[in-house]
């Protein structure tokens, strides 16, 4: 009797899709996109067999969207075809000839159709090798709530990385990305007692050289 049910079971038609997306990741990709591939990958129909169903063929061919991070797929009881989707998630916006967002991995990904994440903007048109620099030091903008709102882009140039200060009349230039936290703890203190004692509207540049120390030039007179 087990073995007639568990036949039979295979044997039903899949009712239905229900997807979705883990609300703690941006929405790069909507459930109207995602029931549209589902019903691509079924040609248009929901009536295959459950035992016809390959699900991690499923998965795989659903995560080769650019905007999916990983999918996962499963059948219940009740006939349902239930997917499961973690979207990529952008760390930084490039701004150039070609627009597009990098990961945490500093691997590109389209701008989504649904979504505008605020991440930090790059301004310039960077080399593939240095995506995954760059990502990093967003990643790093983004987790430090005095950066985040204290940048407003970056440009990566063949001396350094310049990065636009908000409200100010300087960029701030790092000459490397090593100990970069370490970086900006040491800026966050110069930037506190340049406002306390009046002097930080002097500059047209501060840099971050690659011994930690901070060099500031002068607006030329």
């Amino acid at each position: 009797m087990l073995v007639l049910s568990h036949h039979r079971n295979a044997a039903r038609p899949v009712k239905e899709f229900q997807v979705q997306i883990d609300k703690n990741l941006p929405p790069m990709i909507s459930k109207d996109s995602v029931n549209k591939m589902l019903k691509f990958a079924f040609k248009d129909s929901v009536s295959k067999q459950k035992s016809e169903i390959n699900l991690k063929r499923l998965e795989l061919q659903l995560a080769q969207n650019n905007l999916i991070e990983q999918t996962e797929a499963f059948l219940t009881l009740n006939d349902v075809l239930h997917i499961k989707v973690m979207p990529r998630i952008p760390v930084a916006r490039v701004l150039g000839d070609k627009q597009f967002f990098l990961d945490a991995n500093g691997v590109p990904l389209p701008l989504s159709p649904t979504h505008n994440p605020e991440v930090p903007v790059i301004t310039s048109q960077p080399d593939v090798d240095r995506y995954a620099i760059l990502s990093n030091l967003s990643l790093a903008i983004t987790e430090d709530d005095f950066f985040a709102a204290h940048i407003g882009g970056i440009r990566d140039d063949s001396d350094g990385i310049y990065m636009d200060v908000n409200n100010q009349d300087y960029n701030i230039k790092l000459k490397s990305m090593d100990d970069v936290k370490k970086k900006f703890k040491m800026y966050k203190a110069f930037y506190a007692a340049a406002i306390d004692q009046k002097f930080i509207g002097d500059y047209r540049e501060v840099i971050i050289d690659n011994s930690n120390q901070i060099i500031c030039k002068r607006i030329e007179l």
